[in-house]
C-alpha cells in the first residue's frame, strides 16, 4: 500500500515538472521571437533589451520657383534636416515628379501650367505622400475677395483662464479680430457703379487701392492711396498714373500708428515681426494732373526696418490672441503655411474697422520664411510635425514667438 502511494506521488512530480518545462520553453521561445537576445555572458546567461531600429530617412520635396528655392533651401536647412534624418530636395515643376525622388512630403507653391497635372498624377500613384497645401486651398488666397472672407464677420477670441491667472495684469480677456470693410471695382465698371459702391459700404477717403489678384501676375504687388473722389474717378476711367488700374480692391485707410504686425504661421509655430507700416503722406501740390488724387505708395515689405516710425508706441497683440487667430485662419483656410498682416486701429470703432480690436488686412501663402531668425530650425520642426501627424501637436507660440524688427532682406513676402 505504501509502495503504491509513493509511485503515485512520483508520477505527479514528473507531470508537474514536465508542465513547468514546457511553460519555460514557451516563454523562451516567445522571447526569442520578440527580438530578445539570449547569449552567454561568461559562464552565465542573460537577456539584452530590444535594440531600436534605425529610423528610415524621410524625403521632403520643395516645388517652388527656382529663386525662392535658393532662398529657402539653404545649407543651414539641409544640415538641420539631415540631423533628424530628413532629406530636402528641390523639385523641378517642369519635369515628372517620379523621376526626381520618392517623396514622403511635398511642399508646393508653383503656378506652372502643367505642374498641377504632374503633381496629381504622382499623388495618384503615391497615395501615402502628403501634400502641403492643396491647390484648392491655395487658390483662395489668389484674389482679395476670397482671401479675407474667413474674417468677413468679426471673430471674438478669449484669453484662456490659466493665462489670465499667470499674467496677473488687468488686460482685457476678450478681443475681436476682423477683415476691414472692402469692395471690389472690376474692369468695365462705371462712375455710377463707383458711387453706388461708396454709398453701400459707407467708406470714406482716403482709400487704399490694392490689385484684385494676388497670383503673381504683373502689377499684383502694387499699392495706391486714393485721396478723394476725383482720384477714384481717374482710376475708373483709366487715366490715373501707370501701374494703377482696374480691377482693384478698395479698403479704407485706417490709422494704426504706423506699425504693422506681420505674423508668420508654420503649422502650430507662430512668429510675429514688428515693422513700420503705411502713414498717409500729404498730397504734393506740384503733382502732375494724371496723379492728382492718386498717390503710389511704397510697399510695406520695402520699408526700412530701422525706420524711426513708431512701432514702439503701438501695443502689440498678446500671445494668446496670436495663437488663437493663427489657428482660426489655418482651420478656415485649410492652409498650413501662411503669413498675415495685422494692425491695431488707434481709434475705437474706427471707420471701416467693424469695431474690431485688430484687423487682418492681407494674407499670403508660403511667404519668405527664410528672412526669419532660426528659419532652418523652424522649418525642420514644421516638417517633423507633418511627417509624424499622429504625434500630439500643441501650439508652440510661447517657445517660438519672436517680436523683432524685420530681418535684413526686403524681398517680397508674397512671391
Amino acid at each position: 500500500m505504501e509502495f503504491l502511494a509513493c509511485c503515485s506521488l512520483y508520477a505527479r512530480f514528473l507531470y508537474i515538472t514536465n508542465e513547468s518545462f514546457q511553460h519555460v520553453s514557451s516563454v523562451i521561445s516567445f522571447s526569442l521571437r520578440s527580438c530578445w537576445v539570449v547569449k552567454p555572458c561568461g559562464d552565465d546567461w542573460g537577456f539584452m533589451s530590444e535594440q531600436p531600429q534605425e529610423q528610415k530617412k524621410r524625403v521632403v520635396g520643395f516645388a517652388i520657383l527656382p529663386e525662392k528655392a535658393r532662398k529657402h533651401i539653404t545649407g543651414d536647412l539641409l544640415k538641420a534636416a539631415a540631423a533628424v534624418n530628413i532629406e530636402v530636395l528641390a523639385i523641378d515643376p517642369s519635369k515628372p515628379v517620379a523621376e526626381q525622388g520618392n517623396f514622403d512630403l511635398i511642399l508646393q507653391k508653383c503656378r506652372d501650367s502643367g505642374w498641377r497635372q504632374r503633381l496629381l498624377h504622382y499623388l495618384q500613384h503615391h497615395p501615402r505622400t502628403r501634400l502641403i497645401d492643396t491647390f484648392e486651398a491655395v487658390q483662395s488666397l489668389m484674389a482679395r475677395d476670397s482671401m479675407l472672407q474667413p474674417l468677413a464677420d468679426p471673430v471674438t477670441l478669449h484669453q484662456p483662464s490659466n493665462d489670465r491667472l499667470s499674467s496677473g495684469t488687468a488686460e482685457r480677456d476678450t478681443l475681436s479680430c476682423a477683415a476691414p470693410v472692402q469692395a471690389a471695382l472690376q474692369e468695365g465698371c462705371s462712375e455710377a457703379d463707383m458711387v453706388q459702391m461708396l454709398d453701400h459700404t459707407q467708406m470714406r477717403f482716403p482709400l487704399l487701392a490694392k490689385p484684385y489678384f494676388t497670383d503673381g501676375r504683373q502689377g499684383s504687388h502694387g499699392l495706391a492711396l486714393i485721396q478723394n473722389i476725383e482720384g477714384l474717378k481717374r482710376l475708373v476711367k483709366g487715366t490715373g498714373p501707370p501701374g494703377v488700374a482696374l480691377p482693384v480692391m478698395l479698403q479704407p485707410f485706417i490709422e494704426h500708428g504706423g506699425c504693422l504686425f506681420k505674423v508668420y504661421v508654420m503649422g502650430c509655430s507662430v512668429v510675429v515681426v514688428h515693422r513700420p507700416s503705411l502713414q498717409v503722406p500729404p498730397e504734393d501740390e506740384d503733382i502732375t494732373a494724371e496723379r492728382k488724387g492718386i498717390q503710389i505708395m511704397t510697399r510695406v515689405s520695402a520699408f526700412d526696418s530701422k525706420s524711426p516710425m513708431g512701432c514702439d508706441l503701438v501695443k502689440g497683440p498678446p500671445n494668446w490672441l496670436l495663437e488663437q487667430l493663427a489657428a482660426t485662419l489655418r482651420s478656415r483656410l485649410h492652409l498650413q503655411l501662411i503669413n498675415f498682416d495685422l494692425v491695431r486701429p488707434t481709434e475705437n470703432n474706427a471707420q471701416g474697422s467693424k469695431g474690431a480690436d485688430f484687423l487682418v488686412v492681407d494674407i499670403n501663402y508660403f511667404p519668405g520664411y527664410e528672412k526669419l531668425p532660426n528659419h532652418a530650425d523652424l522649418m525642420v520642426g514644421f516638417l517633423q510635425s507633418q511627417l509624424d501627424p499622429e504625434q500630439d501637436q500643441q501650439p508652440v507660440l510661447r517657445r517660438h514667438l519672436s517680436s523683432c524688427l524685420e530681418p535684413p532682406d526686403n524681398a517680397s513676402d508674397s512671391e
